[in-house]
C-alpha cells in the first residue's frame, strides 16, 4: 500500500529553545541504552529542542524500520521519539516528513475532543537526526495484543474503536482539501494493477509462492478497477490502521481507551478504506484460528466470532456515520484487499503463504468479487436493516 507523495507545503520544522550549536542526539550510531551517561546525553538533546521533564526513569527500544524509542520520565509522562524512514524524507521533501504535518492539522481540524486524545500530540522536531517527537501514550498495549487474548473482543472496546474511527471520518476537512498546500495530501488511490505483470516481474516477486498472489490479484483486477475510478479524497483518513497502530487501554473496562499511532501515510482519502482496514483484521485474526482445518470455512457457524466483532464494529460506527448499501460494499472490499496485503507481507517476510496465507487469497478474492455474500456471513444484521 503506498500512498501520494507527500511535500512539506510551507509548514515549518524548527528546533524549539535552542541555544549555540549542535547538540549530540541519542540516536548517533545506535540507539540510547539505560545507563547513566546515555540517559545525560539525551536530557541533553531533549533540552535543546527546549524540552525539559527531569529525570529519565526508563528508556526503552522498538524494533522498527527505523529508530524508535519510548522515554518514560519521573513525572509519570512519556515522550515517544521516532526517526523519520530516508526514502519517505525525500518523497516528502522534509526531515522529519508527512507525519509531524498531519499532527500539527488534527488540533486546527474540526475534530471531536475524543478523537484528539486518541491522536499522539505533536511536541517537536530535530531535522538534523530526522527525529519526530510526540507525546507518549502510556498503559497501552496493541490490538494485536486484545485479540489474542479476547478473541471475542469486549463490546465498549469494539464501540470505542469504532467511535473515534467514525469521528475522525466525519470532521469537517473541506477548507484543508481544498488548500493547495495540502494537495499532497491528497492520496491516490493505492493499489496497483497486476494485469499487465510482465514475466520478468512475476519471475522477481518475492517467495516461492508469489505467482498465487499474483494470480489472484489478476483475478480482482475488475473489481479494483472500479474502485480506483470511483477514489475520491475527501475525508480525513488513517490510511495504515493494522492493529499495532491501534492501541488500548484497559481493554476490558466500560470505559477503554484507544489511541490511533502511525500517522506516517495519513492524509485524505475514501474513509471505506480505513473501516475495511480494521474489518480486515478481525478477519486476519479469525483466520489464524481456523488455519488447521480450512472445511471451516464453508460452515457458517464457524463464523461466529468474527460475525460478532464485525456487526458490532460496524453498528456502533454507523450510530455515528450511517453507510449506504454501496459504502457497506466498498468497505468489505476494502477488507477483502487488506486481507489480501496481508498475504503479500507474508511473502516479503518469510518468502512462503503458508496455509494462513492461502486461507486470506480465497477469503480476499472472495470479498472482493462478490462483497455481499461474505458480507452476509459477517454482518447479517446490518444488511438486512438496509434491506439489502
Amino acid at each position: 500500500m503506498t500512498s501520494a507523495s507527500h511535500s512539506p507545503a510551507g509548514v515549518a520544522s524548527p528546533k524549539t529553545g535552542r541555544e549555540g550549536g549542535s547538540t549530540s542526539s541519542p540516536w548517533c550510531g545506535a540507539l540510547p541504552n539505560e545507563s547513566g551517561p546515555e540517559k545525560a546525553r539525551t536530557r541533553s538533546w531533549l533540552s535543546s529542542l527546549g524540552i525539559d521533564r527531569g529525570g529519565i526513569v526508563r528508556i526503552q527500544t522498538f524494533a522498527a524500520r527505523n529508530s524508535v524509542a519510548m522515554l518514560y520520565f519521573e513525572d509519570g509522562t512519556a515522550l515517544f521519539l521516532k526517526q523519520v524512514d530516508p526514502a519517505t524524507a525525500r518523497a516528502v521533501g522534509t526531515a522529519t516528513g508527512n507525519e509531524e504535518k498531519m499532527l500539527r492539522l488534527i488540533p486546527e481540524a474540526d475534530v471531536p475532543h475524543y478523537v484528539r486524545t486518541a491522536v499522539p500530540r505533536f511536541i517537536a522536531t530535530d531535522p538534523e537526526t530526522e527525529t519526530l517527537v510526540m507525546e507518549g501514550k502510556t498503559g497501552f498495549i496493541s490490538m494485536r495484543d486484545v485479540g489474542r487474548k479476547f478473541p471475542e473482543m469486549p463490546v465498549p472496546l469494539l464501540v470505542s474503536l469504532a467511535s473515534v474511527t467514525a469521528g475522525l471520518h466525519t470532521s469537517t476537512v473541506e477548507r484543508f482539501t481544498t488548500d493547495p498546500g495540502y494537495r499532497p495530501q491528497l492520496i491516490d488511490f493505492p493499489f496497483a494493477s497486476f494485469v499487465t505483470l510482465t514475466p520478468s516481474e512475476l519471475a522477481s516477486g518475492p517467495g516461492m509462492d508469489y505467482s498465487d498472489y499474483a494470480a489472484t490479484m489478476q483475478a480482482v483486477d475488475d473489481s479494483v478497477a472500479r474502485m480506483r475510478e470511483e477514489w475520491t479524497p475527501r475525508r480525513l483518513v488513517h490510511f495504515d490502521l493494522r492493529d499495532d497502530n491501534i492501541l488500548v487501554k484497559d481493554a476490558e473496562g466500560a470505559r477503554p481507551q484507544v489511541a490511533l499511532v502511525d500517522w506516517e501515510l495519513s492524509g485524505f482519502g475514501d474513509p471505506m478504506l480505513d473501516v475495511g482496514t480494521i474489518v480486515g483484521q478481525f478477519l486476519i485474526q479469525w483466520l489464524h484460528t481456523v488455519r488447521g482445518d480450512a472445511g471451516r470455512l464453508a460452515d457458517a457457524s464457524a463464523w461466529a466470532t468474527v460475525r460478532r466483532n464485525v456487526g458490532l464494529f460496524l453498528t456502533a460506527y454507523e450510530h455515528s456515520a450511517p453507510l449506504s448499501p454501496e459504502q457497506r460494499d466498498l468497505a468489505f472490499r476494502y477488507a477483502g484487499l487488506s486481507v489480501l496485503m496481508y498475504a503479500a507481507g507474508r511473502l516479503e517476510q518469510i518468502g512462503s503463504l503458508g496455509q494462513i496465507g492461502h486461507l486470506c487469497l480465497f477469503v480476499g478474492r472472495t470479498l472482493l468479487n462478490d462483497p455481499r455474500g461474505v458480507a452476509e456471513l459477517l454482518a447479517p444484521g446490518i444488511l438486512r436493516k438496509a434491506g439489502a
